[in-house]
């Protein structure tokens, strides 16, 4: 956990993809046009989203999906038309996906985006892309750049660190990262466990205020578990206890888990293929078989949202749900 940590206090993404921002640290930059990144052509409108296209905040008349997580949702090392949320939208009849993730985004940006940005689209559906490395960010208030948070109080959830101060402010206060480093260096001496609780807990708040939040609009929430590749090796429909536990909770927290793993286990089924898929984040047969499945669960648990749609019609089968 502590390298984990280590990695994600230094990492930061390609500044000119990006554009800081006051209240969630910092979006994609707006109006870039296939520009190279990991060997894919990376495009946004005018509006922060992937790809090119212009939406309108007024309806269309289509259905419309909202998209929302980290650099596995926004797709990084895929080009605009291959990331899970464009594919679903080819497989989803009369409907835009609304791309809003981006990279190096814990959750609770992902639910502050979802809020400032998502809502105001009025979408039929939410798409949260759950990858487990966000766990350690949801405590960080700097991750390449620096970042709101949420802290749990007597309230519930509140924001921190917000405005996020600028890079100058923080550079007179104190070299940012180096906060990191304390963390880093005082998590190594405690033993894993009680480190991964406070993270824990704190992103299942997250995940159970999302689904809150979108209940109170009538839009459902489809929380997509996007796989480390030891996942796949590991016992379980999911391959982590952690998403596992959480998606048993969904039930009674009005959110509904959607697991590719199964599928993704027939797709890497050898160490060379799992190299294959994994080596820069997922390979585009990932990001298809994710949208897939997520495409498969709308038609078996959400039929009145496409009624055009049929379980099976995308080439996957979800495996089993919880």
């Amino acid at each position: 956990m502590a390298g984990e940590l280590a990695s994600q206090a230094t990492r930061h993404e390609p500044r000119e993809f990006v554009q800081l921002d006051p209240e969630l640290g910092h979006i994609p930059a707006p109006g870039l046009r296939a520009l190279e990144l990991d060997g894919a052509r990376v495009s946004t409108n005018t509006a922060h989203h992937r790809g090119e296209r212009e939406i309108p905040l007024e309806r269309s008349g289509k259905a419309r999906v909202v998209a929302i997580g980290d650099s596995f949702t926004f797709g990084q090392c895929a080009n605009d038309d291959e990331t899970y949320p464009a594919v679903l939208e080819t497989l989803l009849p009369h409907t835009e996906v609304l791309n809003l993730a981006a990279m190096g985004y814990g959750h609770g940006q992902a639910l502050l985006r979802l809020r400032r940005d998502g809502f105001p689209y009025q979408p039929d559906l939410v798409v949260f892309g759950f990858h487990p490395s966000n766990l350690g960010r949801s405590l960080l208030r700097f991750r390449g750049y620096a970042k709101p948070r949420f802290v749990t109080s007597d309230a519930g959830l509140v924001v921190d660190n917000v405005p996020v101060p600028s890079p100058e402010s923080y550079d007179r206060l104190w070299p940012p990262r180096l906060w990191n480093f304390v963390r880093i260096f005082r998590d190594s001496r405690i033993p894993k466990q009680v480190v991964r609780e406070p993270s824990h807990a704190l992103s299942r708040a997250i995940v159970f205020q999302m689904a809150a939040d979108t209940k109170a609009r009538g839009i459902p929430l489809f929380v997509v578990h996007l796989p480390h590749p030891r996942s796949l090796g590991k016992r379980g429909p999911y391959g982590a206890s952690f998403i596992e536990q959480l998606c048993r909770e969904g039930a009674d927290r009005d959110f509904e888990c959607v697991n590719p793993v199964p599928r993704l286990r027939e797709i890497a089924s050898t160490p060379e293929l799992v190299d294959e898929h994994f080596q820069c984040h997922y390979s585009p047969e990932v990001y298809r078989a994710i949208a897939e499945v997520i495409a498969d669960t709308v038609a078996r648990s959400r039929p009145a949202l496409w009624p055009e749609l049929t379980p099976g019609d995308s080439a996957a089968d979800p495996g089993t749900l919880p």
